[in-house]
């Protein structure tokens, strides 16, 4: 992970106090949660944070399934990751084709046939993909949503904590790890050895801030990301559209 320095602190921070109370805490949640449903699913992104919440899942519920919303433009390495595990996970990871049907920001290829083949067994939705599991049955979506990643989300659980219900979708939601930090995450990774997305290690390499390190359509990478991480990648994308990533 992030050389051998990044896995020599990961372990350190693995053993400190705070961590310990944190993990506990999340595995109590999860707890609380399973016990508050009868069909949960891990929303699955393929990022650092949501690989600890499958983990923490897993840990006390083995065979919750995965959801991976494949919405396409992926990065290369995210939809390696996927291929590999759905060879090993089989119908455990339940893989949605988006496609910009219903995200308005992926507008340059709203209408645009596939860019890549989808993975096998793919089931292409025409709705929200939480909503779409609400009506086959699911009935709580963990999710690696943090307060630190802005003020919007830390308010809201200070309101909400990490179970609460909501309206549409499956109706329950849990974030376990809600009060982590980035180095708990991390921590975690090291301490279960746990297999994450190597796009990290790009990230990492060009020099990205591992507080802008996010996993997820390519899209919300800037153009300057791209173009040094995944120069092949940022071609392809302008030769098909015909245009020059703006971001």
């Amino acid at each position: 992970m992030r050389g051998a320095s990044g896995i020599e602190l990961a372990a350190i921070h693995a053993q400190s106090w705070g961590f310990g109370v944190r993990l506990k805490h999340a595995l109590t949640v999860v707890a609380a949660a399973l016990a508050s449903a009868s069909r949960p699913y891990v929303a699955f992104s393929g990022g650092k944070d949501s690989t600890v919440v499958a983990c923490l899942v897993h840990s006390l519920a083995p065979g919750v399934p995965l959801l991976w919303s494949d919405d396409e433009l992926e990065l290369p390495e995210t939809v390696e990751m996927m291929t590999q595990l759905k060879a090993i996970a089989g119908d455990q990871l339940i893989v949605t084709l988006g496609h910009a049907q219903h995200a308005g920001w992926f507008w340059p290829w709203r209408d645009e046939p596939y860019w890549r083949e989808p993975l096998p067994g793919s089931l292409r939705i025409d709705m929200d993909v939480d909503d779409w599991m609400g009506s086959q049955g699911y009935d709580l979506t963990f999710l690696g949503t943090r307060r630190s990643e802005n003020a919007k989300r830390r308010e809201w659980f200070e309101k909400a904590g990490p179970l609460y219900r909501v309206r549409r979708g499956t109706g329950l939601r849990c974030c376990p790890i809600e009060d982590w930090t980035d180095d708990d995450v991390w921590a975690l990774i090291a301490a279960w050895s746990v297999a994450y997305n190597p796009a990290y290690d790009v990230m990492e390499a060009i020099g990205i801030p591992r507080k802008r390190q996010r996993v997820g359509p390519l899209p919300l990478a800037p153009r300057s990301q791209l173009a040094s991480g995944w120069p092949d990648v940022l071609a392809s994308l302008e030769a098909r559209y015909q245009r020059r990533w703006t971001n």
